[in-house]
């Protein structure tokens, strides 16, 4: 029986709270405003321990009590809308990883943020940010998820273009470079206006997915969908329309996760803070359409089982084609991360990258027989990422911020000085590139591992070709920061010193992520069946006996060492640079400006939608000027005054006594009504 309490709702409710309270203080007190956030998020991380305590040990779900807010009547009732919890296993994990990692950033902010022009306004984003994440993955009802997850998409959209005043530092590309002549480099506010337009718009296939499965099932109420989605899925596949309405379903979920071809709009969201870096791809948004997946993808699964052969082939097109779109992506976004030069670029192409791993585990768990097996996949891949990446993106902030230059090739070899910095960006890259016994590489042993045993062969085989690209673009990143040993790069080092100090503040929480990336790695490969229970829990997906294929396991720490060892080779201090090399063959440097110029999808996306939609809509403006308003204006209208004024010549004499008795006639009639009124 679901274990019941009440408070349960304050974990997404005090963010928002400190995102008010801040607002209110900032107003007196910038500083007071970004500790009274950060306490908020505190609170909220401190309450998901007695969750968990009480969630492992009650061995059922936790649910909160359900105060109705909102009623929706229907032809054969009502649809209840609850401000209830529901926490499963796979939200539990969500919840606490969100709350954590969340508040470890916030931490981080204090000293990053400090002194910014916008720090009020960021401390009012930010914890509004993680209570709408929250939301978003506690909540037991469609209309509260999609509350939260357009919050989210608000809450981006400011962050994304905080620096609004659009200053080069902050900018993401190479100034002044074009591709297929379109500029390739972003300001803050246009990035944040991209954020918005390309997650928002497909938001719009989510929110009808979702309205049309409450107004059929007869609830919004999520744990009911199981069997209530049946008979919706049912009738769709009865037509051969269950595929693409499950498509259009998650068009909002790949926007979110920033999966091809919705993918564009991440890149550029490197425009804010690191610290709003981190909590993106680490903690919130990106992993907001993961969680979709994981969570309802057994939902399909289930209520596809219930009404037939034809629904459960149709859902199965759905999600070969969502696990394709996954894998794609990872590699896709891969071959970019190996020549971008961007720190931050880097990072970002990698979380695009390696959530695709994840919608590739989670799809392909419909395909087979113990679906908890991919499920859970995904989820390990989830954590595991949320946590390097964390480390990663407020270590890349502390690098940038202190050293000046956005670009790996321009910090160089002074990003030794800061030693702190330099072992935590080892330790969590080391998961990056999942390297053993590191907690990347168990996940994403898993991933291929499900892959293999749905039968997707060739998705497997570019999956494990995708590790070997992480690996090598993850060392080729070390190996700028922190191995070359080139005369200018000592240089550089020596007239650098130790100008620069690492606070405490900024570097105990990423330095806590990097630590945990090996221990995590660690307690996967010992207790990943006891995991797997737990987060499975209220799914109603068997609990699977998890075993690491030990063939799986080999080729994948050969693939990510090898793919290590030609990094190291190419860009180490005992290795050789081909660099020269590349940029005098004409083919290779076409592929590399391919493949730096992000294989052109940018520039292709306003050609086709920007400078197409602008045609388009000046030649609509055009046919409906000649067709409409000429005609109206310069032809009808003419005429039919002409008309109007010819009839009432015929009935008015041309006298201007006649005019003035008529006048003073009208004034009379008023007089009158007036003195009667």
């Amino acid at each position: 029986m679901p274990v019941e309490i009440w408070w349960a709702p304050l974990v997404w409710g005090i963010p928002f709270l400190g995102s008010l309270v801040a607002g209110l203080t900032g107003i007196f007190n910038k500083r007071l405003a970004a500790i009274l956030g950060s306490i908020s998020l505190g609170i909220s991380a401190l309450l998901t321990i007695p969750l968990i305590m009480v969630y492992v040990g009650s061995g059922d779900v936790i649910v909160s009590p359900r105060y109705t807010w909102l009623t929706i009547p229907l032809g054969k009732g009502v649809v209840d809308v609850g401000l209830g919890v529901f926490l499963d296993g796979i939200s539990l994990v969500l919840t606490a990883m969100v709350a954590w990692i969340s508040f470890l950033i916030g931490v981080y902010s204090l000293s990053y943020m400090k002194g910014d022009y916008g720090e009020h306004r960021y401390w009012i984003f930010f914890s509004f940010f993680v209570g709408s994440m929250l939301l978003l993955v506690m909540t037991d009802n469609l209309l509260l998820l999609i509350i939260g997850w357009e919050g989210t998409s608000l809450a981006s959209y400011a962050l994304i273009g905080h620096w609004y005043r659009d200053e080069e530092h902050a900018w993401v590309g190479d100034p002044g470079r074009s591709a297929l002549k379109k500029p390739m480099w972003f300001t803050p506010s246009h990035a944040g206006v991209r954020a918005i337009i390309m997650t928002g718009v497909p938001d719009i296939g989510f929110m009808l997915g979702a309205t049309a499965m409450i107004l059929v099932s007869g609830t919004a109420y999520i744990p009911d969908l199981y069997k209530g989605l049946a008979p919706l899925m049912g009738d769709l596949a009865s037509k051969g329309l269950l595929t693409g309405f499950l498509l259009l379903f998650t068009l909002g979920a790949l926007a979110k996760s920033a999966q091809f071809p919705l993918h564009e709009w991440l890149v550029t969201a490197m425009t804010g803070p690191a610290s709003v870096s981190a909590l993106i791809h680490a903690a919130t948004m990106v992993k907001a359409g993961v969680y979709f997946m994981l969570r309802f993808v057994p939902i399909f699964i289930a209520a596809s089982s219930m009404v037939g052969d034809a629904a459960i082939a149709q859902t199965r097109d759905y999600l070969a084609i969502i696990g394709g779109i996954g894998v794609f992506t990872a590699f896709m976004m891969a071959t970019m991360a190996v020549v971008a030069r961007e720190l931050k670029l880097i990072l970002a192409f990698s979380t695009a990258s390696q959530i695709g791993y994840m919608f590739m585990a989670a799809s392909y768990a419909g395909m087979l027989k113990e679906p908890g097996l991919g499920i859970v996949a995904g989820l390990s891949h989830l954590l595991s990422h949320a946590v390097f990446k964390a480390s990663l993106f407020l270590g890349a902030g502390i690098l940038i911020h202190e050293l000046g230059s956005r670009y790996i090739d321009g910090i160089g070899i002074k990003a030794r000085s800061l030693r702190i910095t330099m072992l935590s960006m080892i330790l969590a890259s080391l998961g990056l590139a999942a390297l053993p016994p590191f907690s990347g590489y168990w996940s994403k042993d898993l991933v291929v591992d499900t892959s293999l045993e749905a039968g997707f062969l060739q998705a497997s085989v570019l999956a494990i070709i995708t590790s070997f690209l992480t690996a090598a673009y993850t060392f080729r990143m070390i190996s700028i920061l922190y191995l070359y040993r080139e005369k200018e790069s000592l240089e550089a080092l020596s007239e650098h010193g130790k100008a620069h100090g690492e606070d405490p503040v900024a570097f105990i929480p990423y330095l806590l992520l990097a630590i945990a990336t090996p221990i995590i790695g660690v307690a996967w490969a010992l207790w990943i069946n006891y995991f797997s229970e737990i987060s499975l829990r209220g799914t109603y997906l068997h609990i699977p006996e998890i075993h690491y294929n030990p063939q799986v396991a080999v080729v994948s720490a050969l693939v990510s060492i090898l793919g290590a060892a030609l990094a190291l080779a190419i860009y180490g201090p005992f290795g050789y640079s081909i660099l020269p090399k590349i940029r005098s063959e004409r083919f290779l440097a076409a592929i590399n400006r391919f493949l730096y110029d992000r294989w052109y999808f940018n520039p292709l996306l306003y050609i086709v939608f920007v400078d197409g939609g602008s045609k388009m809509i000046r030649a609509i403006g055009r046919s409906f000027e000649g067709a409409v308003i000429d005609n109206i204006y310069h032809k009808a209208l003419p005429r039919i005054m002409e008309s109007l004024s010819r009839i009432l010549r015929n009935y008015q004499p041309s006298v201007i006594n006649s005019y003035l008795f008529l006048m003073l006639l009208g004034i009379a009639i008023l007089v009158i009504l007036q003195m009667m009124g």
